[in-house]
């Protein structure tokens, strides 16, 4: 028995007219490939705009302080305007809070967009694409005359231009390298604020230092005639906050704003040789330039020392190149720092640990300079520069004497731990006038010398900074300032101690009247000072 079967038509899937044919969607690929199936998103992304967009150019820029489209855009140059249709957006939402009386608003951060771009007539259309550690912007264009689709556009190098000028229109600027170089204003305002004047190191020490930098830039020619290379290398040692990077920042002003500026490079970070060789080839290109390497120690390491060597005076040329690099190197071990005074742990040996081939090849850093902690004559020179600071404020009686008596009692401080000093007593006095309402007088003010009669103790300021003082040497695991020491203070607890300053503005520790037990809580050798040399006092 046949069966009755009813007939059947294969059906053709409809296809769309090529007039209502979706475009292609850019974002699509982005999301596909942004969930882990791609190791460069950026491949995909310049195939997928390459199909959407097969008779143009494209031309891929990262943003940077120098090249930003959209910002340019929004002061007024361009106009950008987001397209929704075409192309999803994928963006993140947040709220900032408000600041100093200032309401909080929305923020919004761009992970996928696209726009339609246009500047002096010309259209462009710019993706805004943040993968990782960077936004990269893809800017299409039609070819023009003579152009093809891998082509650079020359509108688009063009556009580039207008753009780099309009964000560095007086060059000045900083170039910062931390993984990426970034030319920096707010670094180059920065180092404008900086000036030689706010720097307490000896005259001599300060008049080196600028010549050296200064004559090299001026010296050229004596370079080439006597056939050396035109290049220098420097090292600023010592112990932290002594006025090694405030130096560095007053160099750097000074060759600024020379008739003739250089170009300054400041090297952040630089852990790998792909690094090293981005600072290096940089640096050659911005020749004659000054390259600031910070914390050298922690560029040249075990595993890039080679590389960096090789960079420094191998086969490439660095003529024009003037290095300086820092180092806090080195600390004393703590067994060293228990048994012996920091003094005897020698300031000029900090840069004995560093990698030899930095410290004691001339060819690379041929010279070093120390930056010990202060003297005393220094220490009352930082004391006088904070005078004239709080100069004229009268809640903040200052006379010249407690200069050099406030010196005494910061031996072995360093310049970073004296303005810990002067902030902490400043922060400490006003929170004691807010807590108590007392506005304290004084038998002086900042602009007298103070009545010899008077004693320090009438100050408030004084009497705040050695409460601070004591507890900076805590830290510092020093219960008295050694070189200020006599043979009759050995073992003498510190709060029996006091200082006077006399008619010449010396100032002496001395025991109180009445002094407390002999005390020595350490089982080991106690020094002092005497010509110079250490004496065992025990």
């Amino acid at each position: 028995m046949a069966l009755d079967v009813e007939p059947f038509t294969l059906v053709e899937p409809e296809t769309e007219s090529p007039e209502t044919e979706r475009p292609y969607v850019v974002s699509d690929d982005f999301k596909y490939y942004y969930f882990g199936r791609s190791s460069d998103l950026d491949v995909h992304l310049t195939r997928a705009i390459r199909r959407a967009y097969p008779d143009h150019t494209l031309s891929i820029v990262p943003v940077s302080s120098e090249i930003n489209l959209l910002a340019y855009a929004y002061s007024g140059n361009a106009t950008a305007v987001l397209d929704t249709n075409t192309e999803d957006v994928v963006r993140w939402r947040g709220w900032h809070r408000g600041f100093r009386g200032q309401p909080g608003g929305f923020t919004s951060s761009v992970r996928f967009a696209k726009y339609n771009y246009t500047w002096l007539g010309d259209e462009f259309v710019v993706y805004c694409v943040a993968y990782q550690y960077w936004v990269l912007q893809y800017i299409v264009h039609e070819c023009d005359a003579g152009e093809g689709v891998t082509d650079q556009s020359k509108a688009v190098d063009v556009l580039i231009k207008a753009i780099g000028e309009w964000s560095t229109p007086d060059n000045k600027f900083v170039y910062v390298y931390d993984n990426v170089w970034v030319a920096s204003r707010v670094l180059y305002d920065e180092i404008q604020k900086s000036s030689w004047d706010d720097v307490i190191l000896d005259d001599a020490m300060k008049t080196t230092l600028t010549d050296i930098v200064g004559k090299f830039f001026d010296s050229k020619d004596v370079y080439d005639d006597l056939g050396v290379p035109w290049k220098r290398g420097v090292i600023f040692h010592g112990p932290a906050g002594n006025g090694k990077t405030i130096s560095i920042k007053a160099i750097m002003n000074t060759l600024a704003t020379r008739k003739k500026p250089v170009d300054l490079l400041y090297v952040k970070s630089a852990p790998s040789t792909s690094h090293i060789r981005q600072v290096l080839t940089f640096a050659r290109i911005f020749a004659p330039c000054l390259l600031v390497l910070e914390d050298i120690d922690t560029i040249v390491t075990p595993s890039t020392r080679s590389y960096f060597f090789n960079e420094v005076d191998g086969l490439e040329r660095n003529d024009g190149i003037m290095m300086i690099a820092s180092t806090n190197h080195r600390k004393p071990s703590n067994i060293l720092s228990y048994y012996f005074p920091p003094e005897l742990l020698s300031d000029k040996n900090l840069v004995d640990q560093l990698d030899p081939g930095l410290s004691k090849r001339p060819s690379r850093f041929d010279r070093k300079y120390l930056f010990p902690n202060p003297s005393q004559s220094e220490r009352a020179l930082y004391c006088q520069y904070w005078r004239t600071k709080l100069r004229g404020k009268a809640t903040v009686p200052f006379p010249k004497k407690l200069c050099p008596a406030m010196a005494l009692i910061m031996d072995n401080f360093s310049f970073a731990y004296m303005k810990e000093a002067f902030v902490a007593t400043l922060l400490a006095m006003a929170n004691n006038r807010t807590d108590k309402g007392v506005v304290p007088g004084s038998a002086d003010s900042n602009d007298g010398g103070g009545d010899d009669d008077d004693d320090l103790d009438d100050y408030e300021l004084w009497r705040e900074m050695k409460k601070q003082v004591a507890l900076l040497r805590e830290d510092m695991g020093s219960a008295v300032p050694s070189k200020a020491l006599t043979e009759e203070h050995v073992g003498v607890r510190a709060e029996d101690l006091a200082v006077t300053v006399d008619a010449e503005g010396n100032a002496t520790i001395v025991p109180k009247p009445a002094p407390g037990l002999l005390a020595n809580p350490r089982k080991f050798p106690t020094y002092f000072v005497r010509d110079s040399e250490y004496v065992d006092a025990s």
